[in-house]
């Protein structure tokens, strides 16, 4: 805290540069100083995202009340929903049924096995979230490997596999809105910033053939970088007996599978309803706590949400329209991004891909990325005359780009298992990262080209 405070003291008596008001550089500095808090989490998360709210008046920035008009966003409600939504399709055993039916699907090679692993947990990631997924798939895949001799820190089909898991669960992420919280975020933003909106069913036509190609692509560089030392992987005939022995769907299965289908109508037809995405979350919530459906309870709900994220993403939210109001982001914008203001638009959607990949080298927090960037890249799209909605998308899309330096909760979901060590996932995910950024701009254009956006 002590670095902090002086950090923001000395600055904020520095003459801000040139083309920013001292209002603008002291939004600035207090952005720096919110980032640094809450990568560092010198003050728990929940605590310091509402703290934080109180400075802006507090240093004569802006007003408490300008700042908690931006707080209160649908993504928080939306995210609360979705963890629940999450935590039921566990809880019911649907999420294992539907893992068990699919895993053996492809064969018993290897190579196919982490295929049908890695479809598997970007399926169910793109409409739910995706650390329940990986950890479903990775106690799944856990019997397989100790049967196949697989030894943790040894094998490398180990490592593909548990490396794998999260990989496509972070990169089904994107496929929809329902996919992570972070990309209502950045829909938040896009429309809060820049009075842009995109729809569910547009997001999902750009993301869902984005995430696809980018499964595929993690797929083949794992598979390169770790490969198998087994032929074929023993066990599937015990994933076969342990169907069997589900029997048919339950109750609770049933009613959990008819409301959800329910909520992804309500999702892709937000175009013509103009029902909320959070509407229908917190709707389907509240049918599941209804007499005669129990799907949940009021403790196992509260426990289900991740309060600090929640908390978190308003309070990102809320300071980057800061930064947006005071000027800050357009003098970033201009500052920073001018250079490439006259580029063409496929050169600075790759620009802005790797931006937001490599970002999180410095700031391995999705939300205070999209926090500081949304505005910046909104104000150069306006320069150039260029929708807003090209360069917000693939900072979304590249929220989830968490493999290089995977300190992210996705992919130490499967790093306890000890298969795999903090820099062997590095290598991979450069290389993945890398491709992603000229699939994320073809995503865009084409999109853009065939009218979807």
């Amino acid at each position: 805290m002590i670095i902090v405070v002086v950090f923001y003291v000395i600055c904020s008596h520095i003459t801000p540069p040139n083309g920013l008001t001292d209002t603008g550089w002291k939004a600035l500095l207090l952005m720096i100083c919110c980032v640094y808090t809450w990568v560092t989490e010198f003050i728990p998360i929940g605590i310091s995202a509402c703290f934080l709210l109180m400075l802006p008046a507090f240093l004569h920035i802006d007003s408490t009340s300008n700042v908690l008009v931006n707080f209160g966003i649908t993504t928080m409600f939306f995210v609360m929903g979705a963890l629940i939504i999450a935590k039921v399709f566990i809880d019911t055993g649907l999420g294992y049924r539907i893992s068990l039916y699919i895993t053996p699907l492809l064969g018993p090679k290897s190579k196919m096995v982490l295929l049908s692993l890695m479809l598997c947990g970007g399926l169910i990631s793109s409409v739910l979230v995706d650390i329940p997924t990986a950890i479903i798939l990775a106690g799944i895949a856990l019997p397989l490997l100790k049967e196949s001799g697989c030894e943790p820190g040894k094998s490398k089909y180990g490592k593909a596999v548990m490396m794998g898991i999260p990989i496509a669960a972070a990169l089904g992420g994107i496929a929809t809105p329902a996919g992570s919280g972070l990309n209502i975020l950045t829909i938040n933003l896009l429309n809060n910033v820049a009075g842009v909106n995109i729809t569910f069913a547009q997001w999902t036509l750009i993301g869902a053939p984005i995430a696809l190609v980018l499964l595929f692509v993690a797929w083949f560089v794992i598979c390169l970088i770790y490969k198998p030392e087994i032929e074929t992987v023993k066990g599937l005939d015990d994933i076969k007996k342990k169907r069997a022995e589900l029997g048919p769907m339950s109750r609770n299965e049933k009613i959990f599978l008819i409301i959800f289908i329910c909520v992804m109508v309500l999702w892709f037809t937000q175009s013509m309803t103009g029902i909320e995405t959070a509407f229908v979350s917190l709707l389907a919530v509240c049918i599941f706590f209804l007499p005669g459906i129990n799907l949940i309870n009021w403790e196992t709900a509260r426990d289900a949400v991740s309060w600090e994220s929640v908390l978190l993403m308003g309070s990102a939210n809320a300071l980057a329209m800061v930064l947006s109001t005071q000027g800050t982001a357009e003098w970033i914008s201009n500052s920073i991004l001018g250079a490439v203001s006259g580029a063409s638009l496929a050169v600075l959607l790759m620009v802005v891909t790797a931006f937001g990949i490599f970002s999180h080298l410095l700031v391995p927090v999705a939300n205070a990325v999209l926090a500081v960037c949304v505005p910046i890249v909104v104000v150069l799209a306006g320069s150039i005359g260029v929708n807003p909605l090209y360069l917000v998308l693939p900072l979304g899309f590249t929220a989830s780009a968490v493999f290089i330096i995977p300190l992210d909760p996705i992919p130490l979901t499967t790093y306890g298992y000890g298969y795999w060590k903090l820099s062997e996932m590095a290598k991979p995910g450069l290389i993945i990262s890398l491709i992603w950024i000229p699939v994320c701009a073809v995503g865009i254009l084409l999109g853009r080209a065939i009218g979807i956006i």
